[in-house]
């Protein structure tokens, strides 16, 4: 839940300590009771417990809920002669029970000591990739779709004398069949242009995945067959399954290298794109992104940049 925190100080010259508490209650009244921090220099020792003012504030905290959570000395100032030693620097909150600490720390804000509280609460991971929806245009898909308009009996509208009927009749079926037949997908989208892919690694990635999926089916076959072979690696299934995997293994790093190839393509051509522009801040922007790339790719024909190609 939120935790909402007010950063405050009061002045004893220029706010009364009733206008001040008619304020505080005013505002927690506003929060209905929701999670609250109340932080800053109040000007009323906490060690003074006989003062007033103490038990005014006292009191209002009491009837909000609120506890004091600062016990340490948070100003020591000199008067003629005379050395005091306050706390008057407070974390006022009706949520303690979510405070993993609270303290004053030895460093100093002027003739303060600077005040600390960590507070456990969990915040959402921000994701690696933006999810977008799209149409799942597959080519299993289209090849259902295909036939079953094929099959499909258009009679009713065929038959039907008026041409709008007949019209929104077909729009209305067509739209449902579309929506049957492709529905929606989430898929990840790399969020800079380095990702982009070229349309060979994307044949390659496919490629990639049909070869796994029949690795898949061999191993299966070896697991499912009896009496067991123990993976003997001489009988024709154990040998097929070995074959299938080193299919997908060349296959797989391929891919991987073709990845890394494209990625410096487009390092290169962004850099030859904002080069030409003068766009110094985009460079730099590019080599950041483009440094978590690594350099130790084996790889003669990837793509390079001169000076004077820039």
């Amino acid at each position: 839940s939120n935790i909402f925190v007010c950063g405050f100080y009061r002045s004893n010259k220029f706010c009364d300590i009733d206008k001040f508490l008619d304020y505080m209650s005013e505002c927690m009244s506003k929060l209905n009771n929701k999670k609250v921090i109340w932080i800053g220099d109040i000007n009323i020792d906490q060690n003074n417990i006989n003062n007033l003012a103490y038990r005014k504030l006292d009191l209002v905290m009491k009837s909000h809920n609120l506890v004091q959570t600062i016990q340490g000395i948070t100003r020591i100032a000199k008067r003629g002669e005379k050395i005091t030693s306050t706390t008057i620097d407070v974390v006022m909150t009706n949520c303690y029970s979510d405070f993993s600490s609270c303290a004053v720390l030895d460093e100093r804000i002027g003739d303060h000591q600077a005040i600390k509280c960590e507070i456990e609460f969990k915040v959402k991971k921000a994701p690696k990739y933006e999810k977008i929806r799209i149409r799942n245009h597959c080519t299993k898909n289209v090849d259902r779709f295909r036939n079953f308009l094929n099959n499909h009996d258009f009679s009713p509208v065929l038959t039907c004398n008026e041409v709008e009927s007949a019209a929104n009749s077909l729009n209305d079926d067509l739209n449902k069949y579309y929506n049957d037949f492709f529905p929606y997908k989430d898929i990840r989208k790399h969020p800079d242009f380095i990702h982009n892919p070229s349309k060979e690694l994307l044949k390659a990635i496919k490629l990639k995945n049909k070869l796994y999926k029949k690795f898949k089916r061999k191993l299966d076959k070896v697991q499912q067959y009896t009496p067991n072979c123990n993976t003997c690696n001489c009988c024709i299934r154990c040998t097929n399954r070995n074959k299938a995997w080193d299919e997908y293994k060349v296959q797989r790093n391929l891919v991987t290298k073709l990845s890394k190839q494209s990625k410096r393509h487009n390092v290169v051509e962004d850099l030859k794109e904002k080069s030409s522009k003068n766009d110094l801040k985009g460079i730099w922007k590019t080599i950041k992104l483009a440094s978590n790339i690594s350099n130790n790719t084996q790889d003669n024909n990837k793509c390079t940049v001169t000076a004077e190609d820039m």
